[in-house]
């Protein structure tokens, strides 16, 4: 059928026929996702699907994100609702956010991490992890500065989509990025001493969600600018205690130029630490197996020390980043979701400590892509659990069970102590609640022996529980070469802090469970010895077999 005046016919279109009303008003097509359209995301403007009851049709459908709901969390929500009261007193959170600013499924968002840090920090464990327990400063941030709940809302979704593995909770956590990356843009273009800690506090929060090269960099060097700005006044801040750690803010790596292609060749001796780190893996593996206990989680660790000597200089910084990412993703998500499953347990604890042990062994294998930044986030949670550790064992002494897992501590310790050395920092000086280890053969050396078969007599064993050397297999021989190459230059990173295109354009945020950059993704296999691409398929989070979070009994 011809158009008007005889011209080309138009072209037809499928209309939307119960779009929100501000669609509707501005004569534009509406996606109908609920409960917020993508144009009101877009625009930053309450949705009004957000005032609408769910209707059975729209209940029906599978396009509804997966936010763990229970009767038990949609009483506390409504309760909240009704009566401003805060579920979580214990957080000590003032002024709490006002629940008549957010839609119900933002509520939970906010009821979600709350509840994590209250659980884990009235069983004392909330400093076993990297985020718990910054949550209660960062919701009373939020309570003032909209882009920072957004960008904790967004952390909370992140955390829901890797339980879930469910993509419409990915793209929640996507959205509430978009948000605070505009808004933290705003708050840059005005920074002053009234908004530093919600301009550090937003930056934080988003470098913690960064799966792709570009984007954390650039937050990690305006997370530097932002501390060292921050100087005349860090006292008055409320992240004082934070930028006192040095530990937790080391210096952000310089950025490859555009056309890098090849970064330093893994050193000899950094091999040899992996494969020494994968030994001990095998300890604690047979450990687990002893007591009877899963075995995945340690197994899947083993297989990603086995995958990351597989790095070379032929590897971009982007790919090297890539390959840390499973990594990254577990140490912000495993232990949260293994405290709660196993209430705490000594063997959970083991588990935990070597997760984050071998984030400071491959620090020297990455050195480009900020590997020292998540080695320095580890250090906290490997002590707090060698003293957990030897407090239940002095408690326990006729326990001969638990003197395993706290013999299994000294290499991690012993880690920790070659790590603030790499890094030059003061070895702190330990207390009497802190676990002293004799005989440490190999306490601070820089190089180690390649040849684990057979294994020399073990610096971290005991007459209560020795290793049968034939369970005790080496890693098989990399061909790749391990002499040691010169580090290329490295351009300084000269782009302004955030200095991107708009937040739909942002490459950098992406679910844990999916990643991708050029052709393909790099995805983790927990069958393989190496990172293999694979076109447009992403990773499951979760490990096989496991549950969901239970809480304490």
């Amino acid at each position: 059928m011809a158009g008007p005046g005889g011209g080309p016919p138009r072209r037809s279109h499928t209309k939307s026929r119960k779009g929100c009303e501000t669609c509707k008003r501005r004569h534009i097509r509406c996606d109908e996702n609920f409960p917020q359209c993508r144009n009101c995301t877009k625009h930053n403007c309450r949705c009004p699907y957000m005032d609408m009851p769910v209707q059975e049709e729209r209940a029906a459908t599978p396009e509804k994100a997966d936010l763990l709901w229970t009767p038990e969390i949609e009483a506390e929500i409504e309760r909240w609702q009704q009566t401003g009261n805060f579920p979580f007193p214990d957080l000590y959170i003032f002024p709490a956010p006002a629940p008549q600013f957010f839609s119900f499924e933002d509520l939970r968002l906010i009821h979600h991490v709350a509840s994590v840090s209250s659980e884990l920090g009235i069983h004392d464990a909330g400093n076993f992890t990297i985020w718990s327990r910054q949550i209660p400063l960062f919701l009373r941030i939020g309570t003032d500065y909209a882009f920072v709940m957004h960008a904790l809302l967004a952390l909370s979704a992140t955390h829901l989509a890797w339980l879930t593995d469910c993509p419409l909770t990915a793209n929640m956590a996507y959205e509430h990025r978009g948000i605070a990356l505009k808004g933290l843009h705003e708050a840059i273009g005005a920074f002053s001493r009234q908004n530093s800690d919600a301009v550090l506090a937003a930056s934080l929060l988003l470098s913690w969600q960064a799966t792709e090269w570009r984007g954390w960099t650039q937050l990690m060097h305006g997370t530097s600018s932002v501390i060292d700005a921050m100087q005349p006044w860090k006292n008055e801040s409320q992240f004082g205690d934070f930028i006192a750690e040095q530990s937790t803010f080391p210096t952000a790596p310089p950025s490859p130029s555009p056309g890098t292609k090849k970064l330093s060749n893994p050193r000899k001796q950094d091999l040899d630490a992996l494969q020494r780190a994968y030994a001990q893996l095998q300890k604690v593996e047979i450990h687990l197996k002893a007591q009877n206990e899963d075995v995945k989680a340690i197994q899947q660790l083993m297989n990603f020390v086995r995958s990351v000597r597989k790095v070379s200089p032929s590897h971009t910084a982007a790919q090297r980043f890539e390959m840390l990412n499973p990594l990254r993703a577990w140490l912000f998500w495993l232990p949260v979701m293994f405290l709660q499953q196993t209430r705490g347990s000594p063997s959970a604890l083991v588990i935990l400590a070597h997760y984050y042990t071998v984030a400071l062994v491959v620090e020297p294998l990455f050195p480009e892509v900020g590997a020292a930044y998540f080695g320095s986030l580890s250090l906290g949670p490997i002590e707090e659990i060698a003293r957990r550790l030897f407090s239940i064992n002095v408690s326990q002494t006729s326990d001969a069970d638990m003197q395993t897992p706290l013999n299994l501590m000294e290499y991690p310790i012993d880690m920790v102590s070659k790590f603030r050395a790499r890094m030059g920092w003061v070895q702190p000086e330990r207390t009497a609640s802190f676990p002293t280890f004799q005989g440490n053969l190999y306490s601070m050396e820089e190089s180690y022996p390649t040849n684990f078969s057979p294994m020399p007599p073990s610096p971290y064993g005991t007459p209560a529980f020795t290793y049968s050397q034939e369970h005790l297999v080496s890693m098989p021989p990399d061909p790749v070469s391990a002499t040691t190459m010169s580090p290329l230059t490295l351009d300084p990173f000269t782009n302004h802090y955030l200095g991107i295109p708009s937040p739909s354009g942002f490459g950098g945020y992406h679910s844990p469970a999916t990643s991708n950059f050029g052709e393909g993704s790099i995805v983790y296999s927990d069958h393989g010895d190496d990172f293999a691409l694979y076109e447009g398929q992403g990773s499951g989070s979760n490990f096989g077999g496991f549950v969901l979070p239970t809480v304490w009994i």
